[in-house]
C-alpha cells in the first residue's frame, strides 16, 4: 500500500499540467458573429498543441483574479465596444498582465475600449487596454470597402509568419490607423500594400501599414495582435489564417525565437476533406519540385510538377478515401476525398 501511494506521488510531481487559454468574445459594439467559428478553430488548435481552452462570451472568467491567473493566454477574438468588463474585472485583467499574462488580439480587438486620443464616440473608458493591444482602429472610415484582395509582406522574421507565403495575398477588411491610435512600440510582422479607400481614391490612410504586430512587455508578458479575421471564412476555411494564429499562439506560450521550430508544418491543404479540388499552400522550405499523392496503401496515384505555391490539384478522377500528399523535404500531409 505504501508503495502504491509513493508511486502516485512521484507521477503527480512529474506531470505537467496543460497550458490554459481563455477565448473571450463578448461585444458591446459591432458584432462580427465569428465567435462560434473562432471557438471551433481554437478548439482544433488546442487539440493539436495539447492545450486546454475555455470559452467566455460574458466576461465571467474575469470576475476572480485567482481564476484569471490560471490562464496562460487570453484571446480577445473580435471583441468590440467599451462595455465588456466592470471596473473590478478590468483591474483583475491588469493584475493578470502584471503577473506576466499574455494576450492575443484579433481584428475588432482594436475596436474595443477605444483610446482617448482616437476619433470616435466611445473613447477613454480604459486606455490601458488600447495601449496594451497597441492600437485603436480609425473610426471614419474604419477600413477599406468590403474584403478586397491585397498583398501583405513579411517585416523582419517572426514565428507567426514563418509558415506563411511572402507575399501573402489575402481578401480582408483592411483596417486604417491614421486617425485612431497606434502604439510606438509595436513590432510589425505583416504589412499590407497601398490600398484604395471606400471613396474610390488612395487616401493618406491607405498607405502601406501594419496588419500584425507583437509587443514584449516589461512585466514579462507578451502581446500579439492581427487586424485580420473579419469574415467567418477566416476561421473555418482559411488554413493560412489558422497557421498565422496558431504560430502566434505558440510564440506567446513559449517565446521561441528560433524559426526552424515553427517550420515543421509548412504545408496547408484546403479544403480538407475535399470533393475534387485541393489547394496546397507551402512555406519557405518547399521549393519548386514534384509533389505526389499516395493512396492508403502507399501507391502513387497523382504526380504534379510545381513551379510556385499555392497550387490547385484536380483530383476528380480519384475515388473517395484517405490519401497523403508528399513534398520532398517537408512532412507528409494527410487528407481525404469525400463525395
Amino acid at each position: 500500500m505504501r508503495t502504491a501511494v509513493f508511486l502516485l506521488l512521484v507521477w503527480t510531481t512529474n506531470s505537467t499540467p496543460a497550458q490554459r487559454i481563455l477565448h473571450f468574445t463578448k461585444t458591446s459594439g459591432f458584432d462580427h458573429n465569428t465567435r462560434t467559428v473562432s471557438w471551433a478553430m481554437f478548439q482544433s488548435i488546442a487539440a493539436e498543441l495539447s492545450l486546454q481552452v475555455d470559452d467566455d462570451a460574458t466576461g465571467v472568467h474575469f470576475t476572480s483574479l485567482d481564476e484569471l491567473l490560471q490562464y496562460d493566454v487570453v484571446i480577445f477574438s473580435n471583441t468590440s465596444g467599451a462595455d465588456l468588463l466592470d471596473a473590478a474585472q478590468r483591474a483583475n485583467f491588469e493584475a493578470f498582465i502584471a503577473n506576466g499574462g499574455r494576450v492575443l488580439g484579433i481584428h475588432a480587438a482594436s475596436d474595443t475600449y477605444r483610446h482617448s486620443t482616437a476619433n470616435g464616440n466611445n473613447t477613454g473608458v480604459w486606455d490601458y487596454y488600447a495601449e496594451l493591444i497597441g492600437a485603436s482602429v480609425q473610426e471614419n472610415p474604419n477600413h477599406v470597402a468590403g474584403t478586397p484582395e491585397y498583398s501583405m509582406q513579411h517585416i523582419g522574421t517572426h514565428a507567426s509568419t514563418a509558415n506563411l507565403p511572402d507575399p501573402w495575398v489575402k481578401n480582408e477588411e483592411y483596417y486604417y490607423w491614421e486617425g485612431g491610435y497606434f502604439g510606438a512600440d509595436n513590432v510589425e510582422v505583416l504589412r499590407v500594400e497601398e490600398t484604395v479607400g471606400p471613396n474610390g481614391e488612395v487616401n493618406s490612410y491607405d498607405a502601406p501599414r501594419p496588419m500584425s504586430w507583437y509587443r514584449e512587455l516589461p512585466e514579462g508578458g507578451r502581446v500579439f495582435y492581427t487586424a485580420l479575421g473579419h469574415d467567418q471564412v477566416n476561421y473555418s476555411g482559411d488554413p493560412l489564417f489558422r497557421t498565422h494564429l496558431r504560430d502566434a499562439l505558440i510564440w506567446l506560450l513559449d517565446g521561441t525565437t528560433a524559426l526552424e521550430e515553427h517550420r515543421r508544418d509548412i504545408v496547408a491543404l484546403f479544403p480538407n476533406p475535399t470533393r475534387e479540388m485541393l489547394t496546397v499552400h507551402a512555406g519557405p522550405l518547399a521549393h519548386s519540385t514534384v509533389l505526389t499523392v499516395q493512396d492508403h496503401v502507399g501507391r502513387v496515384v497523382h504526380r504534379q510538377q510545381v513551379v510556385a505555391y499555392p497550387i490547385v490539384l484536380d483530383l476528380e478522377d480519384l475515388p473517395p478515401g484517405s490519401y497523403t500528399l508528399a513534398i520532398p523535404g517537408v512532412p507528409v500531409q494527410p487528407f481525404a476525398i469525400v463525395r
